[in-house]
């Protein structure tokens, strides 16, 4: 990884939790990530997805689930 690419990184992971826990942010108190049944996800990885998963939600492309459970899968042991 080149020093651009690391700064972007740091960029996307500050803010990430700038939006989840920041002043500016929504102080979030409990908070679930659930990846799929990966087990190595990296902090790069999540908090990208944490920064498009933000922008969906301002820009009105998300939708409000509030039973988690209907649109999880079982993972097979």
């Amino acid at each position: 990884m080149g020093r651009q690419e690391g700064v972007l990184v740091n960029n996307a992971i500050e803010r990430a939790a700038d939006l989840l826990f920041g002043d500016a942010g929504r102080s979030v108190v409990n908070v679930r990530f659930l990846c799929g049944g990966q087990d190595n996800v990296s902090a790069e990885r999540l908090a990208e997805q944490i920064v498009l998963s933000e922008a969906q939600i301002r820009g009105e492309q998300a939708r409000r689930i509030t039973n988690v459970d209907e649109y999880l899968t079982s993972i097979a042991s």
